[in-house]
């Protein structure tokens, strides 16, 4: 599993940032002087539900950054899913998946958007044969509150060289609902709605500036 997507699920309420802090850097240069900007959108959602004797906790993750001068966005995409069965204590399902390839739209002000993606799936619940099997992932999001903002700026100086680094984080509570399939099981349904979620943005701005 990617340290990305262990930060994600860990640490939602920062992974904007700790993500845009992570991402690699395209900088555009002009004489001596370099600059950097990244934007970073993001969804995180946390699903927990019953059904008699089996329970199924589903988590999902989406992004996309872009960087200056890279026409190309990152994007990572991250679903892990455990289902037992409180009965008989019997896993059934206990994996995750991840893809680079996925379609996230956020409307301006964190307000509503869509995630969709499709991924290999590996089922570690037998852990001497683990079971790849293909996933797809569509859901949808809506705020639930206000946007919550935060504004960092730093200036320091050595040997010569001065650099400058601003970033404004945005990030908003939301409800999630939608369908996550394992093969020909569904796993998450439209009836069923996250037990927490945010979406995010960020923008990070760096300069360097020799003299």
């Amino acid at each position: 599993m990617k340290k990305t997507a262990l930060g994600v699920m860990a640490l939602a309420g920062t992974v904007f940032v700790q993500l845009a802090g992570a991402a690699p850097s395209t900088a555009s240069q002009r004489a001596d002087v370099t600059k950097t900007v990244t934007r970073g959108q993001g969804l995180t959602a946390e699903f927990d539900r019953a059904d008699g004797c089996m329970r199924t906790r589903v988590s999902v993750f989406g992004s996309v950054f872009t960087f200056s001068g890279t026409p190309t966005p990152d994007k990572l995409g991250f679903v892990s899913v455990t289902q037992e069965n409180t009965c008989t204590g019997a896993t059934l399902i206990n994996g995750f998946g991840e893809t680079e390839s996925l379609n996230l739209v956020v409307s301006n002000g964190l307000s509503n958007g869509r995630l969709r993606m499709s991924m290999e799936f590996t089922n570690f619940a037998d852990p001497d044969n683990p079971v790849v099997s293909p996933m797809t992932a569509d859901v949808s999001f809506r705020a639930t509150a206000h946007a919550t903002t935060a504004s960092t700026k730093s200036k320091s100086r050595s040997e010569g060289t001065r650099f400058e680094s601003s970033e404004d984080t945005r990030s908003r509570p939301a409800s999630v609902g939608g369908t996550v399939k394992l093969g020909a099981q569904s796993v998450l349904s439209r009836s069923n709605s996250s037990s927490s979620a945010t979406v995010g943005s960020v923008v990070t701005k760096e300069k360097t500036e020799a003299r």
